[in-house]
């Protein structure tokens, strides 16, 4: 199916509505290493959930421009305004994807050092625990011994 004037205007907007959705999660995926660096886990579990609903908009316009898309890439010739515009809002959404990625990388490295410290924290509470244990056990805690006045 040849794409109409209408139809690439319309690729174009979906485009469009897609980089500046992956520009939010660009943001947000920045915000979301300063949170891990503040140890704001509560925060960060937000964003998470902010950035699954934009990611849920994202698959929505991907339904809607797939279409579009296909019929673009099997027959699109020349270098009328555009194609210009779809190719620069492709470059540009692909550019933002990769700086995403690369964040989310950098956080997926900060979240796995913070669990292993904190694993590192559980494990040693948990040895101290066990040698306040032992210690407790070699007290009498029978209520005779509380109840006796000295």
């Amino acid at each position: 199916m040849r794409l109409t004037p209408e139809d690439l205007e319309r690729l174009i907007k979906l485009l469009g509505d897609e980089l500046e959705l992956y520009e939010q999660i660009r943001s947000l995926t920045l915000k979301q290493s300063k949170l891990l660096s503040g140890d704001d886990i509560n925060a960060f579990n937000n964003s998470l959930d902010i950035r699954e609903t934009l990611i849920e908009k994202i698959k929505g316009l991907h339904r809607e421009s797939d279409p579009l898309m296909q019929s673009y890439v099997s027959y699109s010739t020349g270098s009328n305004d555009s194609n210009i515009k779809i190719e620069d809002l492709k470059n540009q959404i692909r550019e933002v994807i990769g700086i995403c990625a690369g964040f989310n990388d950098e956080n997926i490295t900060a979240i796995k050092s913070m669990t292993e410290e904190h694993v590192k924290k559980i494990d040693k509470q948990s040895a101290k625990r066990k040698g306040i244990g032992g210690y407790a056990q070699a007290v009498p805690n029978t209520p005779e011994v509380f109840d006796r006045k000295s």
